[in-house]
């Protein structure tokens, strides 16, 4: 599993792109939800790994969008 520094900056670099997705306002609202999931389980300290690879595998979905 990623260290907490990596996860801040992939919480960072997914956030920063959203603008770039032209997400409807459910699909928008379903990767908010994920995006701010995955910062909670960041900011507890000790994320579990289940749910970081979950936020992770959905996050990793749009990318293409964005390129």
């Amino acid at each position: 599993m990623q260290t907490l520094t990596v996860l801040t900056a992939l919480v960072e670099k997914y956030a920063a792109g959203i603008a770039n997705l032209n997400l409807d306002g459910d699909e928008l609202e379903e990767y908010s939800t994920v995006l701010l999931r995955l910062q909670n389980q960041v900011e507890t300290g000790e994320p579990s790994e289940r749910i970081v690879k979950e936020c992770l595998a959905y996050l990793e979905r749009f990318r293409t969008r964005a390129a």
